[in-house]
């Protein structure tokens, strides 16, 4: 004799009632990623967008995309760099829209490279230097020398901007080597 148990939530519907208690844990989770990662991913979205209210939306935006994500069971391998792949994307769709990208990423290199003990006219030169050093490098280059000043790693990068660990490492190499020829020729 087959007995069938009824549970009391799907007999009186309230099985609607009980999803936001299994979603706890997931909510938890979302918080604790966005108290960890949010500062770095706010500082790249800063970095290449050039607005830190426009990479607060951004940011937020990424993680709303998580959690839809996750609530949904979609396997992300890596969260961190799955984060910073969205980020970077919604970024570049930011950007293309106003259309000042170089702006951004030579202003963000120039104060990321500054020391508080220079004084005013060492900065001007610093930035300067650090402009006309850009001017060498192709968009792929300038993100993936972006991103490994974020701290992600080969595999990350390459995640984010969907090529290879080897396309990365040639990147950030060509990169460099364009950043020391442009920086001995004016020295």
């Amino acid at each position: 004799m087959d007995e069938q148990v009824l549970r009391t939530p799907e007999v009186f519907g309230f099985e609607h009632a009980e999803a936001p208690r299994r979603n706890g844990p997931l909510e938890e989770t979302i918080v604790e990623l966005y108290a960890t990662l949010r500062p770095s991913l706010l500082g790249y979205a800063y970095q290449v967008t050039g607005s830190s209210g426009e990479g607060e939306d951004l940011v937020q935006v990424a993680f709303l995309k998580l959690f839809d994500q996750m609530s949904r069971k979609a396997q992300i391998q890596n969260i961190r760099s799955w984060l910073y792949r969205v980020v970077h994307n919604l970024a570049i769709d930011q950007i293309r829209r106003r259309g000042v990208h170089e702006l951004a990423v030579n202003e963000w290199l120039s104060n990321r490279s500054e020391e508080t003990t220079r004084t005013t006219e060492d900065a001007l030169i610093a930035k300067q230097q650090i402009s006309r050093s850009l001017e060498v490098l192709n968009l792929r280059e300038r993100h993936c020398l972006l991103l490994r000043a974020e701290g992600l790693s080969y595999q990350e990068i390459g995640d984010v901007l969907g090529i290879s660990q080897k396309a990365v490492s040639v990147y950030l190499a060509r990169g460099l080597k364009k950043f020391e020829v442009r920086n001995e020729a004016s020295a």
